[in-house]
């Protein structure tokens, strides 16, 4: 098959050092990008004069735009509009690929029944430590009841030679996918968009395309955001109700009618600590104290599920299904 065409994607918000970091490890790849788009949002100009910096300095060919609204979906949608790749890649502005990284991700698309790939990420603290390396399993599973198991990142260094595996889902810090497999990425999530990459996966399955993992493809990631800690410190809005909306408005959308029901009970009797049904509410109640706060929480996130599901409901007749 003819050599296929690369776009790398990469929206970038106040992080003006780390994302030198970021286009820089995209300059030595042995398979270059056929284009990298930096989106700048709202009005972070400190981000705008450094992709114009980059783009005159580095030997790589590099666009930035603009994304009038703040937010990782807005963002990505702006560079998936102006991409030309025939595989659009997606890296964090907080992480750093090895040299192979393209190349890698390419191979699978030899295979024509292959949509989208993926891999995992070893996190780092500010300081340069390492996260512990996790060995929890399964990787990247959307369970029959509704439960989204992640854990793509901090493996054990064996695993990398484990062969691919097919899952449902994967993570945007180290993704790639044909663009004509994805119609959008999903704009009617909430911050911080969680589960945005969730929806792509699903929307990829269901064009008929495999989603693989590659244990292999690792970047280095050095995480700034806070929408993903654990704990009731920070903004519950984003972490909490934010997220379990998203969650729901997805599930809703792409589930099988006869896993609604279970999927929707799911979320509001068990959940997690994160995302607290009854169960999880307890849960929290026990870790962190403050039943207040928790009875609180738990009323709230059912009304973010129950909101998520009537709108992702919505978008699920838009396709018909």
């Amino acid at each position: 098959m003819s050599q296929l065409t690369t776009s790398v994607l990469i929206p970038s918000y106040h992080r003006t050092e780390s994302l030198e970091h970021c286009v820089t490890s995209l300059v030595d790849q042995t398979t270059p990008p056929g284009e990298v788009i930096i989106v700048w949002q709202a009005d972070d100009a400190a981000t705008e004069a450094t992709a114009a910096h980059l783009s005159r300095h580095l030997p790589v060919p590099i666009t930035a735009l603009h994304s009038e609204t703040a937010g990782v979906v807005p963002a990505e949608t702006v560079a998936k509009e102006a991409a030309t790749g025939d595989v659009l890649l997606l890296i964090d502005d907080d992480a750093t690929a090895p040299h192979d990284w393209i190349k890698r991700h390419l191979r699978h698309y030899e295979d024509s029944s292959v949509g989208a790939v993926g891999g995992p990420a070893d996190n780092f603290y500010p300081d340069g430590t390492p996260f512990p390396r996790r060995d929890a399993e399964p990787i990247g599973r959307l369970a029959w009841y509704g439960k989204l198991l992640g854990n793509m990142y901090d493996q054990p260094i064996a695993w990398r030679e484990r062969p691919p595996i097919d899952v449902h889902h994967l993570v945007g810090f180290n993704m790639s996918m044909r663009r004509s497999a994805v119609a959008k990425f999903e704009g009617g999530l909430r911050p911080y968009w969680q589960n945005f990459e969730v929806d792509a996966c699903l929307q990829i399955a269901a064009a008929g395309y495999r989603v693989v993992f590659d244990y292999g493809i690792v970047i280095n990631h050095y995480p700034l955001n806070q929408a993903y800690t654990e704990g009731r410190d920070g903004d519950l809005q984003i972490k909490v109700l934010n997220a379990a909306y998203n969650r729901s408005f997805v599930l809703a959308k792409w589930s099988p009618w006869y896993l609604r029901l279970p999927r929707l009970a799911y979320a509001f009797t068990i959940g997690s600590v994160g995302q607290p049904g009854l169960l999880g509410s307890l849960v929290a109640w026990q870790r962190f104290g403050n039943i207040s706060l928790e009875l609180r929480l738990l009323a709230q996130t059912w009304s973010s599920h129950a909101a998520g599901w009537a709108n992702g409901s919505r978008a699920r007749h838009g396709l018909n299904r």
